[in-house]
């Protein structure tokens, strides 16, 4: 979407400008970490290596900045777009992990620089050529300097927790700078006579006047409401002459005709929807004059009916989005035999309802099957995964007796369990290269513990080829990098070489203490429990089609905060959630979460896309606060907060 020529101006002498602003940024983060200003304890071990990597790479960090700056805000007008992708992309902890930093960072720069930034877009607007103040109109956002400042770190920092601190320091020093810059900015248009827009307000016709607190009242109503409308009704029809109840239904029709004009101008609906709201009013106040409920009841259908139109209609932001289409083809259908129908009453806005709920339960599983290859990939992530654990307990037990050194035992417990997984996956559990890895398991157990006896040395010698090539089709299979097999392979090496070599090995008496206290933190050896070679071991659990219900419970997927998995359990399929996800905050809608909810699949804001995400990265993005309903109040009780405002009256 093409900006106007004006904003874009402005956008490219404010892009010019960005190359001092990064130096002046680069010069105060050098000075704060020299400092070690606001470093937590943690943050300082890497403080050494930041200060060289900055200086050291200084060049690389001002080009990063301003490449990614300059690339995040030529994106701000096409973000919709630009965040699709085809193919399925899993959404884990390390992936989330970049965005939470990035999350924080832009909080530090949007409540440091906050009014400049309001102030700023109010004129923005007017260059956009919108009518009022829209966060939109200014592709200068926090967002997208918190971005090009997580590019920079990138560029100069090797580890991730090295780019988290330079971030967060850097962002602190980068708020303050903005916060002139934009004020800058602001001076810079309103002198060269750019006139700001103005924040969208809804102005109503003035407030009838309520009795004052412990003033004398009219007479009152019979029956006093308990509702937010009931109440105020109460004290609009004390009002009318002697109280008749011909001044009760003026005042029901003045109520919501208020009511009704807060909700059409409601900003959070989207405008395409906000004329279904309107046809609705003139049925909704004759059910209102006929049901004295209806005002004090807020799941009264009349209600439900206008909360259920606005949430679906705010789940596809995107223009041409053909859910979208289809969902106003249907809403406009139904409004307009409401508002047709000769006695509108309580009844037809539940069978309304009900066939919105149908509609919005097909639509949903439309969704669905078009998602379907995703679906059936994450269900295969899932087995795989329960797999893995299983295994890996076993492989942990099977070692438990075997001395040897961290990273084999790692490697055994860890990565073979990966590469026997992923082959009963793909081969199936009594297919041949399945049951060569499983057989490798015991050849390189063996292989650790060699007896010191000439006959063990040949067999070892015959066995040592074919078992170094297993092990590297293995992890070829589950794509582990090429340093790390090597590493892998130098290590076995190691311990094959000694054992290799004729006379008795090193007994653990000729170790120093502090060798001996080292290999105590690297092995944990339990009893061993009853060896068997570990063929055995798994043979049952090749042949089930599922796995055990009793090493489900032992999954590894307890969260430290107990709030977070049960804000997790209670999302069901359909729910719609604002996340902060690929540095952008999206809606999203609850398509799949798998059997034992390890997995979970979203439709995105466009028709076709989906984001799947495992378990725990969500649960690490709902602990940031970076995962939310879509509406914090639904349509209707959030208008009626609004107009109790008006009324100067508490919610």
């Amino acid at each position: 979407m093409a900006i106007a020529p004006q904003l874009q101006r402005f956008v490219d002498e404010e892009l010019a400008r960005a190359a001092g602003l990064i130096e002046r940024c680069l010069a105060g983060t050098l000075t704060l970490l020299r400092d070690h200003g606001g470093l937590t304890p943690r943050e300082r071990e890497h403080h050494f290596e930041i200060v060289e990597a900055l200086q050291g790479g200084a060049t690389r960090y001002r080009q990063a900045f301003g490449d990614a700056l300059r690339e995040a805000v030529l994106r701000a007008p096409q973000e919709p777009a630009a965040a699709a992708g085809g193919g399925l992309v899993l959404m884990d902890e390390s992936r989330v992990e970049v965005d939470i930093e990035i999350s924080r960072a832009l909080q530090i720069i949007d409540s440091t620089a906050e009014w400049e930034l309001r102030e700023l877009q109010t004129f923005t607007s007017t260059l956009a050529g919108q009518q009022h103040v829209s966060a939109e109109s200014n592709p200068l956002r926090p967002l997208a300097f918190a971005t090009a400042l997580w590019e920079a770190a990138c560029a100069v920092a090797p580890t991730f927790a090295q780019r988290a601190t330079l971030l967060r320091v850097s962002a602190g020093v980068m708020a303050g700078l903005l916060k002139t810059a934009w004020a800058a900015a602001s001076s810079r248009l309103e002198a060269q006579g750019v006139q700001p827009g103005i924040y969208r307000t809804v102005i109503l016709a003035a407030p009838l006047a309520l009795p004052e607190r412990g003033a004398a009242a009219a007479p009152a109503t019979p029956s006093p409401r308990t509702g937010a409308l009931g109440r105020l009704l109460d004290g609009l029809t004390n009002q009318a002459p002697g109280g008749r109840p011909g001044g009760g239904e003026k005042a029901v029709v003045d109520l919501l005709s208020r009511l009704f004009a807060l909700m059409q101008a409601d900003t959070a609906v989207p405008v395409a929807c906000r004329p279904l709201i309107g046809r609705l009013q003139f049925a909704a106040l004759r059910v209102a004059v006929q049901d004295p409920a209806m005002l004090d009841t807020p799941e009264h259908p009349v209600w439900q009916l206008m909360n259920r139109l606005a949430a679906a209609g705010s789940t596809y932001p995107t223009e041409g989005d053909r859910r979208l289409a289809t969902l106003l083809a249907f809403a406009e259908a139904l409004t307009e035999e409401i508002a047709r129908a000769p006695a509108a009453d309580v009844t037809t806005f539940r069978r309304a309802l009900t066939r919105l709920d149908a509609f919005l339960a097909e639509q949903l599983q439309w969704q669905l099957r078009e998602a379907q290859p995703s679906v059936e990939s994450l269900q295969r992530a899932e087995r795989r995964e329960l797999l893995e654990h299983v295994l890996s307990q076993r492989l942990t037990e099977q070692m438990a007796s075997v001395r040897t050194s961290a990273p084999i035992r790692r490697f055994v417990t860890g990565t073979w369990s990966k590469v026997l997984a992923e082959a009963m996956q793909r081969f199936g559990e009594q297919a041949e290269p399945t049951a060569t890895y499983v057989k490798t398991v015991d050849d390189l157990l063996w292989s650790l513990q060699t007896p010191d006896h000439p006959q063990s040395r040949q067999r070892l010698i015959a066995l040592l080829p074919g078992l170094l090539q297993r092990l590297r089709e293995g992890m070829a299979l589950v794509a582990v990098p090429e340093a790390d097999q090597q590493a892998v392979l130098n290590d076995l090496m190691a311990v094959h070489t000694v054992a290799l070599r004729p006379g008795a090995k090193p007994a653990d008496e000729t170790l120093t203490p502090q060798e001996i206290v080292q290999r105590m933190r690297e092995e944990v050896i339990s009893d061993p429990p009853p060896q068997r070679p570990f063929a055995d071991s798994v043979i049952d659990l090749a042949s089930m089609d599922t796995v055990p219900a009793d090493f489900l419970a032992s999954r590894p997927m307890e969260a430290t905060d107990a709030e977070g998995p049960r804000r997790l359990e209670t999302l069901a399929p359909g729910e719609r959630q604002r996340i902060f996800l690929q540095r952008r905050w999206s809606v999203v809608q609850l398509l799949w979460r798998s059997e034992q909810g390890l997995y979970f699949l979203f439709a995105g804001e466009r028709s076709g896309q989906t984001h799947s995400i495992t378990r725990r990265a969500l649960e690490r993005l709902d602990a940031a606060n970076l995962l939310q309903p879509l509406e914090a109040k639904p349509l209707v009780p959030r208008n009626i907060e609004a107009l109790l405002t008006q009324f100067s009256l508490e919610p």
